[in-house]
């Protein structure tokens, strides 16, 4: 069996930002699996790939609960990769898109966990939104001998122990816990050494320097925060 199970990373949303080797491997596919939070919540991933895809392509909507239970999730993620097996076994070249990077905070790698070793495997990058934003931009994610921690942002998340000992942080998911993360950055002192973008790349991206007034109700779900220690001011170019 020659088929392949590609996981395809199409960048933030951008369409011009997807790669030529992602496009030319769409082009290949007989399956492209589309990931959803909810049902029927559609997907971005699809809407700058499709002019890519055969017209007959066969569209597979996998829906990747947010539920509580560590477990359930687990579950829930064997019962997809299962299913991505019974495609595999029909001979059919099968892509999961993923908005990003495949390997950085994907569940893509969720199928790929579970994928029994026998299946050929084909991972291809994509631009992540912390990546985009430092060119989108015009600023260093790190410089000299500086360093550079991501972090996938959660109410557990020790957020001055981080501030202290990095030299430029990227948080993720900042969603999950904008109050505590804005307080903490007042208290240390950098909340003037942030730039938050929602949406990056997309017709509705919103860019901040000034987080101050903001509540966690005004925050979309596709928000990055990165706190450069030496601040943005020189870079501020665009």
């Amino acid at each position: 069996m020659n088929n392949k199970f590609y996981g395809i990373g199409v960048g933030v949303g951008d369409p011009e930002e997807i790669t030529l080797k992602a496009i030319n491997i769409l082009k290949k596919l007989d399956v492209v699996v589309l990931p959803e939070a909810k049902k029927d919540e559609g997907s971005v991933a699809y809407e700058i790939t499709k002019q890519y895809m055969k017209e007959e392509i066969e569209k597979v909507f996998m829906e990747f609960p947010m539920l509580k239970s560590l477990e359930e999730r687990r579950e829930a993620r064997k019962r997809n990769a299962v299913l991505i097996q019974e495609l595999l076994e029909q001979g059919k070249n099968v892509g999961f898109l993923t908005i990003g990077d495949t390997m950085t905070y994907s569940t893509y790698v969720y199928l790929l966990e579970h994928l029994p070793e026998k299946y050929l495997v084909e991972t291809v990058p994509g631009i992540s939104s912390f990546v985009d934003m430092a060119s989108r931009f015009n600023f260093p994610l790190m410089i000299g001998d500086e360093d550079l921690k991501v972090i996938s942002l959660n109410k557990k998340t020790d957020i001055a122990f981080e501030l202290k000992h990095s030299d430029n942080i990227v948080f993720m998911k900042v969603k999950r816990n904008f109050e505590g993360l804005k307080q903490v950055l007042i208290q240390t002192g950098n909340i003037d050494k942030i730039i938050m973008v929602s949406n990056c790349g997309k017709e509705n991206q919103k860019v901040y320097y000034d987080i101050k007034d903001m509540e966690e109700e005004d925050i979309p779900y596709f928000t990055t925060l990165i706190v450069k220690k030496t601040g943005f001011e020189i870079w501020r170019k665009h």
